[in-house]
């Protein structure tokens, strides 16, 4: 709990992307956390699918902001740096906000079904309390994942903004289309990572 309190509420206060990001992660390790509190077959799963979803999501970000580094005039190191993007970058813009959507849990993208089934086995073992605190915690990390978005699409863009130029393919390209369709196919074929999870739960427990 003191994980996600911290990550949650530190993050709000960031400018710099990468301190958010990195409060972002010591949220999501008291996710981690909490599949170990309620150790079993339910956590272990949840455990599982929560990594490799997570895992997924963070090379995705980190491979956008590689590409915008290399093909930018301007280092998006700041927040600031995003506004007005979505009208000069349409594509990378949607590929960044779904990606930071999906790391907030907002449904139906896959980083929700992760935070679910973690939730699901802290409820049932019987953790109510730790449940509705994470619950709300989680909630209020979404402000930060949603004022990106605003930035992006909704706030003009100014000097200090990225502009992507480069129309060149780099390998960061290659790895965002892989793990973006990799996160896409989830709604066509869930059961692929739900069955991977159940396997190494099952060798877990």
């Amino acid at each position: 709990m003191a994980s996600i309190f911290v990550g949650s509420i530190s993050a709000i206060y960031q400018k710099r992307l990468k301190r958010l990001f990195a409060y972002s992660t010591i949220a999501h390790t008291g996710f981690i956390l909490l599949a170990f509190l309620s150790y079993s077959l339910e956590s272990s799963k949840a455990l599982v699918f929560y990594i490799v979803v997570y895992s997924c999501l963070t090379v995705t970000i980190f491979s956008l902001l590689i590409n915008a580094t290399s093909s930018s005039n301007i280092q998006p190191k700041y927040l600031i740096n995003l506004s007005g993007i979505g009208s000069k970058n349409y594509i990378f813009a949607v590929t960044f906000a779904l990606t930071i959507l999906a790391v907030a849990g907002i449904p139906p993208l896959m980083g929700f079904f992760s935070k679910f089934l973690i939730l699901l086995s802290v409820i049932g073992s019987e953790y109510y309390f730790t449940a509705l605190v994470i619950i709300l915690l989680s909630s209020i990390s979404c402000f930060y994942y949603i004022r990106m978005v605003k930035l992006m699409f909704f706030v003009k863009g100014s000097k200090n903004c990225i502009w992507i130029t480069n129309k060149s393919k780099t390998n960061s390209e290659v790895l965002i289309g892989v793990f973006l369709l990799l996160i896409l196919s989830y709604f066509l074929h869930p059961d692929l990572i739900i069955d991977f999870s159940v396997v190494i739960g099952l060798l877990l427990f």
